[in-house]
């Protein structure tokens, strides 16, 4: 009573050398979510889950099913009809360990769907001549008799659709179990395509509750002697860093003690430097005092010479003004002496035409 994966074939090798080909199933984690008894479903079985999901991919009845058992979220259920209920309790895992090297077992799965097929492939017909001139090659033939019962029995092989059924394989041996990993190596083949879902069926003769008890002993014996090894491993470990801390300490006081002596020997000299940075800044400040006066006289000087630079540029600035002011003014005064000489032009002209004009009139008379 075990959900699984198939995870694809191999093979292994026996002591005396023998090759046994080898289906792996991945049978782990398998909770127990549900029971069913008589009193109130009339039968008893175990509802159990594989797999973990994402919890935004589970239905939500699903999800309900897994939290009300405490258990993570589920990827199948399937019922296991079971005599006694009272082996595990709900939301318990179930081990691989249920199993045992050299058990029984029967394995149920869907075969592989091949689609509508023929008789030849569908049920081994082994059909017609394939010369020429045959009519017949992969033909189902006759389907029955004519006259008496005059149709086609029951159960007759004809073509259709061959494959996606429910498969049991029955009696596969147990070969190996890989009890961290949750794996479990059955000798033969197996239905149904890599990745898809089996379920395991262990016989009645099994006794759970014992193999549960055993497991429960096997898994706490290597639990005490992985912590032997680990105590065995760490030992010398710790041997080795008692030493290395203790190196380490008495590292770090001689380091301490130098440290102190440099820093005692690095104050007294940062005294004694401040001691003479003193002194060089009073005699600097005295020889600063002396030569304060005479920048301060050069300075006075250079802000004469720049105020006076600025004036007489101030001054040459106007000067340039009015010569351009009295230019435009010469320039005006001689447009406008032009236009009266042309004024008094236009004058003579007009009075010398006047006077020729009278002379002609004279003359005519």
């Amino acid at each position: 009573m075990l959900i699984g994966r198939k995870l694809g074939m191999t093979r292994v090798f026996t002591e005396s050398g023998e090759n046994i080909p080898v289906t792996v199933i991945k049978a782990s984690p398998c909770f127990i979510i549900d029971r069913r008894t008589e009193e109130r479903d009339g039968y008893t079985a175990y509802v159990m889950g594989f797999g973990e999901k994402k919890e935004k991919r589970v239905k939500k009845p699903v999800l309900g099913l897994c939290k009300k058992a405490g258990v993570p979220p589920v990827e199948v259920i399937r019922e296991f009809r079971v005599k006694d209920t009272s082996v595990f309790d709900i939301g318990e895992k179930v081990p691989v360990s249920v199993l045992q090297k050299g058990d029984k077992i029967n394995v149920v799965g869907w075969s592989k769907g091949r689609g509508f097929q023929g008789v030849v492939k569908r049920w081994g017909f082994k059909g017609g001549p394939g010369s020429h001139g045959s009519t017949f090659h992969r033909a189902p033939g006759s389907a029955g008799a004519g006259t008496f019962p005059g149709r086609v029995l029951k159960g007759k092989k004809l073509p259709g659709r061959m494959g996606n059924d429910r498969v049991t394989a029955k009696n596969l041996e147990v070969v190996t179990l890989d009890e961290e990993n949750g794996l479990i190596a059955v000798k033969g083949a197996v239905p149904g395509f890599r990745n898809g879902i089996l379920l395991i069926k262990i016989g009645h003769d099994v006794d759970i509750s014992a193999r549960k008890e055993l497991a429960k002993e096997t898994a706490e014996k290597r639990k005490a002697e992985a912590s032997k090894e680990k105590a065995e491993e760490a030992t010398p470990e710790l041997k080795e860093k008692v030493d290395e801390t203790a190196e380490e300490k008495e590292k770090s006081t001689t380091d301490k003690k130098e440290k102190k002596i440099k820093d005692k020997t690095e104050k007294t000299k940062k005294q004694e430097e401040k001691e003479e940075q003193a002194e060089e800044k009073t005699e600097e400040a005295t020889a600063e005092g002396k030569t304060k006066a005479a920048l301060d006289g050069k300075e006075e000087v250079k802000k004469t010479k720049t105020e006076t630079q600025k004036a007489e540029k101030k001054e040459e600035k106007t000067v340039a003004k009015e010569e351009k002011t009295e230019a435009n003014v010469s320039k005006s005064e001689a447009e406008v002496e032009k236009a009266e000489d042309e004024s008094k032009k236009v004058d003579d002209n007009k009075e010398n035409l006047k006077k020729e004009d009278q002379n002609e009139k004279k003359g005519n008379s």
